[in-house]
């Protein structure tokens, strides 16, 4: 009988401690997952003009804000196909792409291939509602009709995961 009796104490010892080890952890859990969604949302990053030194020549990299009408006429006029950048300030992963990728030199190499246009989903819900952004950042490459090409939902890995990625993107529409 003693041995059973130890088996059963040391039964509910393991029980009890899992139980313990349950609770700490949802003690704790909640707390993270609330410190992660408010960790997405951050101060608004600016996206500027910039210049890229490719080699001897030097490549200008300008972005057209919430104006799409202005982003058509300009691809319509170069040839270049429409990369477009749905976004809203309060977006973490937005505000990311911008200061921590796009600012990138070899980003920017790549991005003056296309008219770049940034639309704030919040001041263009009619634009987004079109493209079906339901989740942002999302990011489309179109023709300068307007017509999608592809989009990419998200960020996917660090800038160097992610370049290769935005330049097989981009040379679908070249």
């Amino acid at each position: 009988m003693e041995q059973n009796g130890q088996k059963f104490v040391y039964f509910v010892t393991i029980q009890k401690n899992a139980n313990q080890r349950k609770e700490n952890l949802m003690k704790y859990l909640l707390p993270l997952t609330v410190a992660l969604v408010l960790a997405a949302c951050g101060e608004p990053g600016e996206a500027q003009a910039a210049e890229v030194t490719n080699g001897e020549t030097t490549v200008e990299v300008e972005w057209i804000h919430d104006d799409y009408d202005a982003a058509m006429a300009l691809a319509e006029e170069t040839g270049k196909p429409v990369f477009i950048d749905m976004y809203a300030d309060w977006c973490r992963p937005c505000v990311m792409l911008s200061e921590d990728y796009f600012s990138r030199d070899d980003y920017k190499e790549v991005l003056s291939q296309c008219v770049l246009l940034k639309i704030d989903v919040d001041r263009n819900p009619a634009l987004a509602q079109r493209y079906r952004a339901q989740s942002i950042p999302t990011l489309l490459l179109t023709d300068a009709s307007g017509t999608e090409i592809d989009r990419i939902t998200g960020v996917m890995g660090s800038p160097e995961a992610f370049l290769p990625m935005i330049s097989s993107f981009i040379s679908q529409a070249l």
